[in-house]
């Protein structure tokens, strides 16, 4: 397992993903110190934005955005850590050392989801130590009581087990389609047009849908439309996951890889 992580923190994509997250957070924190108001009725505050509504203001869609684009990330970087050793041709030669197939997916979708959701926990930490300086100097901590740190942690538990799902998801597709464009193309297209199609065609179905799921449980709210709850979305997300690494595990035993 220990050797997995370390490929899978080796890998080049996984490395740009990471900088372009830490980039970004840097860009959000100075327009957040730019933008905010002390003497202003919004004056910016994390109580405001790391809430399980987040969408009830601009700040807090940013946020929201972000958690989303971590999700995004992580499924490209869980498809890299497989995608790339079909690419490399490396994954016959593992097998020849390590013939129990199992046993090696198992613990390459694992590793994804381990880094995954630890590079989730940190980047949100580093996002909120980069938000600070706006939220004392140019803002409010009014709010920041119990009940939110409560909620925070909330939010970044669902958050990091997403992260670590949505890279085993991308690891599964990639084991599949034998590379890691594979997986964003499926998810993406998906999520893009198939279910905006579905959406339009049979609207009842918004409570099966991924993109609703995968809203409910990272705010930890019901949706206005959606008549689910959030263990229920959970359940939902964990059953397609299932499907998706049962389908991997059994390609993965029985494909001819050379």
């Amino acid at each position: 397992m220990v050797v997995e992580i370390r490929r899978a923190l080796s890998r080049r994509l996984v490395r740009v993903l990471v900088l372009v997250a830490l980039l970004g957070i840097v860009i959000i924190a100075i327009g957040a110190f730019a933008t905010s108001d002390p003497d202003a009725a919004d004056a910016f505050s994390p109580a405001d934005i790391w809430t399980p509504e987040l969408d009830q203001s601009s700040d807090a869609a940013i946020v929201g955005g972000v958690s989303f684009l971590f999700l995004l990330m992580a499924l490209l970087g869980g498809a890299s850590v497989i995608g790339a050793e079909y690419k490399a041709g490396t994954i016959t030669t593992l097998l020849t050392w390590e013939p129990r197939r199992l046993r090696v997916i198992g613990a390459k979708l694992a590793a994804a989801a381990i880094v995954a959701a630890v590079l989730f926990l940190v980047l949100e930490a580093l996002l909120a130590g980069a938000l600070a300086p706006a939220a004392v100097v140019r803002g409010t901590t009014e709010g920041a009581d119990d009940d939110f740190y409560r909620s925070l942690a909330g939010f970044l538990g669902r958050g990091a087990l997403l992260t670590g799902g949505c890279a085993v998801l991308g690891g599964a597709i990639a084991t599949v389609g034998k590379n890691t464009t594979a997986a964003l193309a499926v998810v993406l297209g998906y999520i893009v047009i198939v279910e905006q199609i579905l959406r339009g065609l049979r609207p009842g179905w918004n409570a099966w849908y991924l993109g609703e799921n995968l809203g409910i449980v990272l705010t930890g709210e019901r949706l206005d439309d959606v008549v689910r709850s959030v263990p229920g979305a959970a359940a939902v997300l964990l059953f397609y996951l299932g499907v998706f690494v049962a389908v991997t595990l059994v390609v993965f035993a029985r494909r001819d890889v050379t």
